[in-house]
């Protein structure tokens, strides 16, 4: 009868305990939890949703739409966003941005220097967000007029088999075995824009001083080659047609890979001009979060290091690392970005049109 009444008292001290302990073990599972890597509502709210979201980016097709898809679009899509790349030139993008002014179908593009500035200007474009995580982790050249993506050196490449005396500088384009023998670029563009510049600032002048410019251009008639194929171009410069052209950094870097006979120079005397491939986000977009952290993505150490090594493309990001074989070929370190040469951009869009008209019948005509 006494045992009864001692199970009768100790059961349900018994059930107690039992509960207590239960509700320790889910309090130490909860901290241990927390401790791994939090909560899993916590660990949802770090890794935003976008299903149902969609993304429209303009951006070159080739080697860098693949590599944005490798490094940006799909750990996007993983995370329920859907992102339609629309491919081709800078041009296309531009006109799209101003016919869907404030209410653009393209929530990203990536443009050139002097049409992401003026896109900003005019309204149709975004200013930078200095919120953004890897923001602070950009060459300030890359903070100014849109997002800095990648850079280049328009510099000088030469066929190194067939020139014996090394180009140094802007006004060795000038020498008498160089006369007939530089390809022009179609114009307009950033290279002919560059190329009239550069026949001022090499002899003392300025891009406004654009009719001795010219003047001094044409000094380098007869032109052998107006390139808009690279294949073509580098072909011709192979075959000796083409001694010299002023052109990107990278591109030059591709086709000494694909054993070219060429050699790429920044010149000394004023310096390189700065290239630089931009992305903007669409004024009125309606995926603003998406669109910045798929900005912030194409600003991150991986897919800057990608372009560096595979690409040739200058790294916006201070804090990727190359070998030196790859520095050697790129623009790299604070250095080498500082020697860039800024055009006044501002002025050169003013006066296109003329110089348009100027190229074609002084430079192109007979």
């Amino acid at each position: 009868m006494k045992m009864n009444k001692f199970r009768m008292v100790w059961l349900p001290v018994l059930s107690i305990l039992m509960v207590l302990v239960s509700a320790c073990g889910q309090s130490s599972n909860q901290q241990a939890s927390n401790a791994a890597g939090g909560s899993p509502k916590a660990q949802e709210a770090s890794e935003p949703s976008y299903n149902g979201e969609k993304l429209v980016v303009g951006v070159w097709g080739g080697a860098q739409a693949e590599a944005v898809t490798k490094f940006v679009v799909k750990p996007l899509e993983a995370k329920g966003a859907k992102i339609e790349l629309v491919l081709g030139g800078t041009g296309d993008r531009v006109a799209k941005l101003y016919a869907e002014k404030g209410n653009p179908s393209m929530d990203v593009a990536f443009l050139n220097i002097y049409e992401a500035k003026h896109a900003i200007q005019d309204g149709v474009a975004q200013e930078v967000d200095p919120d953004l995580p890897n923001f602070k982790s950009l060459y300030p050249v890359a903070q100014q007029g849109g997002y800095g993506f990648s850079l280049m050196a328009m510099g000088i490449a030469y066929n190194k088999e067939l020139v014996k005396e090394p180009i140094k500088d802007w006004k060795d384009l000038w020498r008498p075995e160089f006369k007939g023998k530089v390809a022009f670029p179609s114009y307009p563009g950033f290279e002919g824009d560059s190329l009239v510049s550069m026949a001022g600032k090499a002899f003392g002048r300025t891009e406004k001083d654009d009719r001795a410019n010219f003047d001094k251009l044409k000094e380098l008639k007869p032109v052998p080659l107006v390139y808009s194929n690279l294949d073509e171009l580098f072909l011709e410069m192979k075959n000796g047609t083409v001694l010299a052209v002023p052109f990107f950094n990278s591109y030059v870097n591709q086709y000494i890979a694909k054993g070219f006979p060429v050699e790429f120079v920044y010149p000394k005397d004023p310096g390189p001009v700065l290239a630089k491939n931009t992305i903007v986000i669409a004024k009125g977009t309606k995926h603003e979060k998406l669109a910045k952290e798929f900005v912030n993505m194409c600003l991150g150490k991986e897919i800057q290091e990608y372009y560096a090594k595979e690409l040739f493309f200058g790294p916006v990001n201070k804090e990727v690392k190359v070998a030196d074989d790859v520095a050697a070929k790129i623009v790299y370190g604070e250095e080498k970005v500082n020697q860039l040469k800024s055009l006044d951009w501002d002025f050169i869009i003013s006066k296109r049109p003329e110089w348009a008209q100027i190229w074609a019948k002084e430079i192109l005509g007979k």
